[in-house]
């Protein structure tokens, strides 16, 4: 009888967590539910201005022309999409996609 009743206690025991478990479990989102409005604004970062570009072109552009440097200066927005572009006087034609890149690739 009194191994009985320690069993009975010990498996009690035991399933009293395991429900508090299954109890606590967060229901599976509705993945199929369409919402009132969207969840975000900003899908990919916080977006640049056409002003904000031009105005970092142009401190590029003065720093690249205080050290004597001939330089095509690249702007993306966040997504990497082109959104501004300097290319200085005598810098090379081959360099303009290389700017590109190094724009895109320093977002990503």
């Amino acid at each position: 009888m009194r191994r009985q009743v320690l069993t009975s206690l010990l498996v009690g025991a035991l399933a009293l967590p395991a429900a508090d478990l299954f109890a606590q479990q967060p229901a599976a989102p509705n993945l199929d539910a369409v919402p009132e409005k969207m969840p975000f604004h900003i899908a990919y970062g916080a977006p640049i201005k056409a002003q904000r570009a031009n105005s970092l072109i142009q401190a590029a552009a003065a720093e690249a022309s205080k050290r004597g440097w001939a330089m095509n200066v690249a702007v993306v927005d966040s997504g990497a999409n082109l959104v501004a572009f300097l290319r200085m006087d005598d810098a090379a034609l081959a360099s303009i996609p290389i700017a590109e890149h190094k724009a895109r690739a320093a977002v990503k």
